[in-house]
């Protein structure tokens, strides 16, 4: 169930927080309708995984930063101007402040959305939301930890006129709707499509064509786009990832890898104007083109190139192997957050997430094919072991009695068998 979280003495609910089984529940669903419906690509599970784990990269974020106040400061900031700076008073239950709440949060949160596209630095932190070479459900799920040190500042005016509870409603409410919009099953919506965001629009937005891109930021409602010029209706196929594709599942780097590459694009250039330009423009922008690059020099997307984004499959097994212990490490991680955590204090929940953050990484690195892989996912199995040994509880002892078999069947196939010899780079 969701949670109440006081912050002074303001109490909002976290709706989000309850809307995770559904979340979960509905990618399932489709997962398994394009199964029955035989649609082998529209998921992959370690496209999949990376979406998933970066996820759950914002909720150890949030669960070991040093601080509330940066792990909640679109809340906090505007709970401040309220309490401080508000030229009037409004009754939480409102109807019309609601209204005007509901409009000023997505208005906000197009003009955010359209900035992350169109200034670089912005970008960096909203990029991995766009890293998918996939378009599912889980796409929705894949976030960055750095985008809500950028978002706050387009919600700071609600808090001079709109009580805080009903504004941390309003945006919870808006991130929640966008869940259902990144689905490939839902087709066009008849006269909805004038007024709200659909799939069909959500969809263009995640395009990598270059007729699409930059283009319906909408959160809720597809009016802003356009009435400020920035819409396009959905009508040649649609490809999805970055224009130059991530290729890789290590969440630290999907997270972190666009500013590595504005610092190395910012070094080729002498002149200081054009170094700030790199951060400041657009990210595709270079010297002798405008503010926002040109799209033009986007190159067409074509199913034959879509094998070569996704990359060499690891062998059936192994796939096998990372995907129970992504599923038992995750599952279990969330429990003890959502059962022990009161109990466990800060430290003890902390080393949890801690713990789940490397099993994350160990994960990306073998769908990487990194050379060190899977002597990192050896050690992460024998840390399990150790850390947990002198824990009593049965469905402990399970799992370290899983990760003693897991331990022994890797050492014996790293040694014997050509399995994991296809981890090292070809």
């Amino acid at each position: 169930m969701g949670r109440n979280y006081i912050f002074e003495d303001i109490e909002f609910y976290d709706y989000i927080n309850d809307c995770v089984p559904y979340f979960i529940g509905f990618f399932l669903l489709e997962n398994l309708l394009s199964i029955i419906l035989k649609k082998k690509d529209l998921y992959l599970f370690k496209d999949s995984f990376s979406s998933l784990s970066t996820g759950l990269s914002t909720i150890i974020w949030e669960k070991i930063v040093p601080s509330t106040f940066l792990a909640s400061i679109e809340f906090v900031i505007v709970l401040y101007i309220w309490r401080y700076h508000r030229l009037i008073d409004i009754a939480e239950d409102n109807k019309i402040a609601s209204i005007i709440c509901f409009l000023s949060v997505d208005f906000g949160y197009y003009w955010f959305h359209r900035l992350a596209h169109e200034v670089n630095y912005m970008w960096a932190t909203h990029v991995t939301h766009h890293s998918s070479e996939k378009y599912n459900l889980t796409t929705a799920l894949r976030q960055s930890v750095f985008q809500i040190y950028t978002s706050w500042v387009f919600y700071l005016p609600l808090g001079l006129f709109i009580p805080p509870q009903m504004y941390m409603f309003h945006k919870q409410f808006n991130t929640i709707y966008q869940y259902w919009i990144h689905t490939k099953y839902i087709g066009k919506l008849g006269p909805l499509e004038w007024i709200i965001n659909t799939p069909s629009h959500h969809r263009v937005h995640h395009a990598r064509n270059p007729r699409y891109i930059d283009r319906n930021y909408a959160g809720t409602l597809i009016i802003w786009d356009r009435m400020f010029g920035t819409f396009i209706e959905e009508e040649e196929e649609v490809f999805y990832g970055l224009v130059h594709p991530l290729g890789s599942h290590d969440p630290t780097w999907c997270q972190i890898h666009h500013w590595y590459e504005m610092y190395q694009q910012a070094k080729q250039y002498p002149a200081w104007g054009d170094k700030i330009r790199v951060y400041l423009n657009g990210p595709g922008w270079h010297p002798g083109t405008a503010r926002l690059g040109d799209v033009n020099e986007i190159p067409m997307p074509t199913k034959e190139d879509i094998p070569e984004r996704l990359g060499q499959p690891l062998p059936a097994l192994l796939n096998s192997y990372v995907f129970v212990h992504f599923m038992l490490i995750s599952i279990a991680s969330l429990a003890v957050l959502a059962i022990y955590e009161h109990s466990l204090g800060y430290y003890k929940t902390g080393a949890v997430m801690v713990y789940l953050y490397l099993s994350l990484t160990c994960f990306g690195a073998i769908f990487d094919r990194k050379r060190f892989a899977m002597l990192a996912e050896l050690i992460r199995l024998v840390m399990f072991i150790g850390c947990t040994w002198e824990i009593q509880s049965s469905v402990v002892q399970y799992m370290r009695l899983f990760y003693f078999i897991s331990a022994g069947w890797m050492i014996a196939n790293n040694i014997s068998s050509s399995t994991f010899k296809t981890i090292k780079k070809d």
